[in-house]
């Protein structure tokens, strides 16, 4: 009985936009504009035709959706990069598409993990922007296994939007397509905006910092990459706090000048098209070195 009340409140509320704004606090803006279901449909697909090859991934934040072409890479790569996807999220996400790829039987060969210091920061960590975009967007089959992880410090209100969001989308005709290359979405050209900067406050989160060792220590070939920006450089930073070595290689396109050109970005610190095309190069003229 009280599991049928639940529900007829919850599509009632949904109807009264006060009521619905005060349940849905903390949910991200941008919700709307991505799902993760979606985009593991088209990373299913991916996988199906190219079983009986290896493929390679690209995980991060929107530094990486925006930032690196699994084109330019090769045509075995894809891109589960997500806003927000810090290297807690990271590690979740990677655990998806392995179960994913062992169901393809295919294997993971390079996980290419772009690392925006910023997003592993305790303030940003706490607003959890990627682990509402996880519990609300994502296939239920897919985040269940993780639920602990998922759920993470959500509690009550987390579980509530899970099953809400669900409830009072189902239009089809609203629903988010996957109509980006492999993952990549690309930022128009338009010239350097100064709109979304991320304050520096210095302290990472523990979880980030544990789930970083931990991605370090995977089968596949890890590659951590930090992306270039054009505010104050803090991967030295960040790297100080981890308790222990990586072992994995971690490249800092920071130190290639070509990245201190502002029409390259979009703001201070995501790339333009034309800048993810260099970047992306980058990235690949250093693989023969690792």
């Amino acid at each position: 009985m009280s599991v049928v009340f639940y529900l007829v409140f919850t599509t009632i509320y949904s109807q009264i936009p006060a009521l619905e704004k005060r349940w849905n606090q903390g949910i991200p803006n941008w919700i709307s504009e991505s799902s993760f279901s979606v985009q593991m449909e088209d990373f299913e697909a991916f996988c199906d035709s190219n079983k009986g090859k290896n493929v390679n991934l690209i995980l991060g934040s929107s530094t990486a959706l925006h930032g690196i072409n699994p084109e330019i890479l090769g045509e075995n790569w894809y891109s589960l990069a997500s806003r927000g996807q810090n290297p807690f999220v990271t590690d979740i996400v990677l655990k998806i598409a392995e179960s994913t790829c062992e169901k393809h039987l295919i294997d993971i060969d390079t996980v290419l993990i772009d690392i925006y210091p910023e997003i592993c920061q305790e303030w940003v960590f706490n607003k959890a922007d990627a682990l509402e975009h996880l519990a609300l967007t994502a296939q239920l089959s897919d985040i269940l296994p993780h639920a602990t992880s998922v759920f993470q410090d959500g509690g009550i209100r987390r579980i509530h939007s899970t099953i809400s969001f669900r409830l009072n989308n189902t239009d089809n005709s609203n629903r988010v397509t996957a109509t980006n290359a492999r993952g990549y979405e690309a930022v128009a050209n338009t010239g350097h905006n100064e709109q979304f900067k991320v304050p520096w406050k210095e302290d990472a989160h523990q979880f980030c910092l544990q789930s970083i060792a931990e991605l370090d220590s995977k089968n596949e070939t890890t590659i951590f990459v930090n992306p270039p920006v054009l505010h104050q450089n803090h991967l030295n930073d960040l790297r100080n706090q981890l308790k222990s070595s990586i072992s994995s290689p971690w490249l800092d396109a920071n130190t290639n000048r070509q990245f201190t050109d502002s029409t390259l970005f979009f703001d201070d610190h995501h790339l333009n098209d034309d800048g993810a095309t260099l970047y992306t190069h980058w990235i690949k003229s250093n693989f023969a070195l690792h």
